[in-house]
């Protein structure tokens, strides 16, 4: 399939514009005026293509339109916002839909920045969460996606929670709303088996989720004598979102995460905690 490169086509006289005008806009200026100039390119009449890039696009099939995104990626063309614009336009359909099968990053990469987290896509996505061929990246975006989505996906996530995917899918459960109580024992028993790498992590789900019955549990890993001041500080959040308090005064002036806070901070840490002498 031949190509047209729109977004050369644009770069090549906003160079000239900007040559032309230099020093006549600031840095944050320029970015306006160089997006208005993309929305007018967009609806400028092109005597190469006989029609502006928008109803280039607007003129091509569902299918077309994907195969169209999948070739620009192949060949190391940049894709065009105005191809984006157009398929974001029609809503999710199914050929948009066929791209999560595909195991390409980049390709799925923008798949799921143009479905989002559309209803039709939740099987599919917890699918993926599951399976080996997509990296952390992949993940992480599937996570962000589905968190939106938590209650909708709950059956569908618990199983993962013991599986290697389990961090992914112990942060979707901590933002769902239905208070189930596997979904509580999950994020409870992250929290209890993690180290002290994992644990403001969890202490943090915990949090999220808002159930009151993990505050024993916070209570007492947060009198630990050998605490650390970054776990400290999480422990305290989470205690203080579910309701609890924790008023008693620690000294954490030999810990080396408080000492590199303090000396960022000129005297007292993020948290507004003054140096102890």
């Amino acid at each position: 399939m031949k190509l047209i490169d729109f977004d050369e086509k644009f770069n090549r006289k906003i160079a000239e514009m900007i040559e032309k005008h230099a020093g006549e806009h600031s840095e944050d200026e320029w970015e306006d005026v160089i997006a208005q100039a993309y929305r007018k390119f967009g609806d400028t009449y092109l005597a190469a293509i006989g029609k502006t890039p928008r109803q280039y696009f607007a003129e091509m099939g569902d299918e077309q339109l994907v195969e169209t995104l999948k070739e620009y990626l192949l060949q190391g063309i940049s894709v065009p916002d105005l191809l984006c614009e157009e398929i974001e336009g029609r809503g999710v359909f199914p050929a948009l839909l066929s791209l999560l099968h595909d195991t390409d990053e980049e390709l799925v990469h923008y798949a799921l920045n143009l479905i989002g987290p559309d209803r039709r896509a939740l099987d599919r996505y917890c699918e993926m969460l599951s399976e080996e061929e997509y990296d952390e990246h992949i993940k992480d975006m599937l996570a962000d996606l589905l968190k939106e989505r938590a209650d909708d996906v709950l059956e569908r996530v618990l199983p993962l929670a013991g599986t290697d995917n389990a961090p992914y899918a112990l942060e979707i459960l901590s933002k769902t709303t239905k208070r189930d109580d596997r979904a509580y024992r999950a994020l409870a028993d992250a929290f209890a088996q993690s180290d002290d790498e994992e644990k403001p992590l969890y202490a943090g789900y915990l949090a999220s989720f808002g159930d009151d019955r993990a505050l024993p549990a916070l209570l007492a890993e947060i009198e630990r004598e050998d605490i650390g001041f970054v776990l400290f500080q999480e422990l305290k959040f989470a205690i203080e979102a579910l309701g609890g308090e924790y008023e008693k005064e620690r000294d954490f002036s030999s810990d080396p995460a408080y000492k590199k806070i303090m000396a960022a901070g000129g005297g007292s840490d993020i948290f507004g905690m003054a140096h102890k002498k």
